[in-house]
């Protein structure tokens, strides 16, 4: 082969370089997406049936609280 058939062949495969690159880039993104919107259901769910059931007394774990600031003596 000579050099021009070369830069020819490269030439031509690079819209298809291009193209396959969006389809596996849009599919990981579109994937990401699904599975992001998956978890946070899911922690939508659990806060809801944490916080939701207001007739318990008590929960089985401890509620968050933020920590205090410790102050300097």
């Amino acid at each position: 082969m000579e050099i021009w058939q070369i830069i020819v062949i490269c030439i031509l495969m690079l819209p298809l370089f291009l193209i396959a690159n969006y389809i596996v880039v849009k599919k990981a993104a579109s994937e990401r997406r699904s599975r992001d919107d998956r978890i946070e259901r899911a922690v939508s769910d659990s806060v809801a049936a944490s916080y939701g059931e207001k007739g318990m007394a008590r929960q089985s774990w401890p509620k968050y609280r933020a920590a205090r600031k410790k102050r300097k003596e």
